[in-house]
């Protein structure tokens, strides 16, 4: 298959820096914005035409790709988006694609006056890729209230799985790396729009005091141990504000990594190390990535 089969935006040795929240990366082999699920498969066909490996690729804000770039086709379905409601008599149902962002999603529904993700709100990222790890905030995750999710494998088999068949945990889902959620049902109910609006301005208030927007970042770097929260433990392993290169751990949350303005990849990753290891032998605790680690491998 050759670059005209698709519809969609193709692009070659694009630096990863640009589309990734913590703001550093070499280049990504291919991109490609597909504009449909026909697009999507024949972008699917041809990365397994060109023999390299593919990912999927929301907003970027979990991902860390190494300086060296990462050899594989980039598909995004950012440009694939719709959002539909269907009326209840508890509220609705809310079909939407996997590309839409999910700040705007809640938004939109927030508006609407229909109540189940407004917790979430502020979390980056899209609908997607908020799905396939399980997003969660303020004592509410994203699939307590999804009905079914329509997926597609690297063999552009499309699927759909109920509630029923979907078993989600603290940061995990049944979406494997090789998936793209294409859509999703949520299932939501009837809240009075002002105090929806109040409780999404609480949660931003509280966003915005405790983590460090002012600078580039992946969000959380490392998931919960049992019910101790990772930053406590890299505060408690006296890491707070400690830097290597341009990458700091915050001083505002230390579960947070900041790109101080000269990061490299690397330096996120030898950070990330020296956390674990630090952590490790001062408390006796392993933490595990949050991130996802991209071409750091071979």
């Amino acid at each position: 298959m050759e670059w005209k089969s698709i519809k969609g935006t193709l692009m070659k040795d694009v630096p990863m820096k640009r589309y990734t929240s913590m703001k550093v990366g070499g280049q990504a082999a291919f991109l490609a914005y597909p504009t449909d699920e026909t697009d999507l498969a024949d972008t699917l066909q041809f990365a397994g035409d060109k023999g390299i490996g593919y990912r999927f690729l929301g907003n970027g804000t979990n991902v860390i790709v190494s300086d060296k770039g990462i050899n594989e086709t980039l598909i995004r379905i950012t440009k694939m988006k719709h959002t539909r409601y269907i009326k209840t008599k508890w509220g609705a149902l809310a079909d939407v694609s996997g590309g839409v962002s999910l700040r705007a999603f809640i938004k939109d529904t927030a508006q609407k006056g229909l109540s189940g993700l407004e917790k979430l709100y502020w979390i980056p990222g899209t609908v997607g890729g908020g799905i396939k790890m399980n997003a969660g905030s303020f004592g509410q995750s994203i699939s307590d209230t999804l009905e079914e999710i329509r997926l597609i494998n690297g063999k552009s088999a499309i699927s759909t799985l109920t509630k029923d068949q979907l078993q989600f945990g603290y940061r995990k889902s049944p979406v494997h790396r090789s998936d793209c959620v294409i859509s999703a049902r949520f299932a939501l109910k009837n809240r009075d729009k002002k105090e929806m609006l109040r409780d999404m301005d609480y949660v931003y208030s509280e966003r915005k005091k405790r983590h460090p927007m002012e600078y580039p970042s992946a969000g959380s770097v490392f998931k919960s141990v049992g019910s101790e929260p990772a930053w406590k433990l890299i505060e408690k392993a006296g890491l707070k504000g400690f830097s290597l290169g341009g990458a700091q751990v915050s001083e505002k949350h230390t579960n947070f990594i900041v790109n101080l303005g000269w990061a490299k990849a690397q330096d996120i990753k030898d950070l990330i190390e020296r956390i674990k290891k630090e952590v490790y032998e001062k408390l006796g605790v392993t933490l595990v990535e949050e991130v996802e680690l991209w071409g750091f491998n071979g």
